[in-house]
């Protein structure tokens, strides 16, 4: 009875001990879990400066920017000050410009073009520059021009109202001195104006 107690004994450390081996076998590893870090891509922004006016949003685009190319009237060498004409007013012999500043600080290259509507009901005979130099009596539209991101552009749009037919490049017979001054008899009850709109479209580049 005392064998077969040790015996049973025996049999059970060793089925402890062979347990034990293959639990060892099974647990005794290297093992590890890491977890990657996900990678973010981000949107470039699309944002633009026109003039003094900043173009962030779809409404921005909706409301449009301003400029006024007649906010600056100067004597007829486009440079002096026009002293013989009342403020904000044109008249034969004066003259001015204006610059359509646009700058990129989007975050993707762009290119940009202008198109220029001239609205002249009246025929005023006033004629136009991009130079200061060739003058005709629609402005030119800016084709398509690289602008890339942080850069600066200036368009610079000139006019002028020649004192004197002979010294216009587009009016030499057309305007007299009766004409112009029909145009300045009619101010007394409905004056002649001119309206220059600029429409600025910007495309990014692939």
């Amino acid at each position: 009875m005392k064998n077969v107690k040790k015996v049973a004994t025996l049999l059970l450390i060793a089925i402890v001990a062979v347990g034990s081996y293959f639990v060892a076998k099974t647990y005794a590893k290297y093992t590890s879990e890491i977890a990657g870090t996900t990678s973010t891509a981000t949107v470039a922004k699309w944002a633009w400066t026109i003039g003094s006016d900043d173009i962030t949003s779809a409404a921005d685009v909706t409301n449009g920017y301003t400029f006024d190319l007649f906010d600056t009237i100067k004597d007829s060498d486009l440079t002096s000050t026009e002293t013989d004409v009342d403020d904000g007013l044109i008249a034969p012999g004066t003259s001015g410009s204006f610059e359509i500043e646009l700058t990129n600080n989007s975050e993707v290259n762009a290119e940009y073009a202008i198109d220029f509507t001239v609205t002249n009901a009246n025929n005023v005979p006033i004629e136009f520059s991009t130079d200061g130099s060739t003058w005709v009596t629609s402005l030119s539209d800016v084709s398509a021009t690289r602008i890339d991101m942080s850069d600066t552009a200036t368009a610079t749009v000139y006019w002028r109202w020649a004192f004197t037919g002979a010294q216009s490049t587009n009016f030499t017979s057309s305007q007299t001195d009766a004409t112009d001054t029909a145009l300045g008899f009619a101010a007394n009850t409905s004056a002649a104006t001119v309206t220059v709109d600029a429409t600025i479209t910007v495309t990014q580049i692939d």
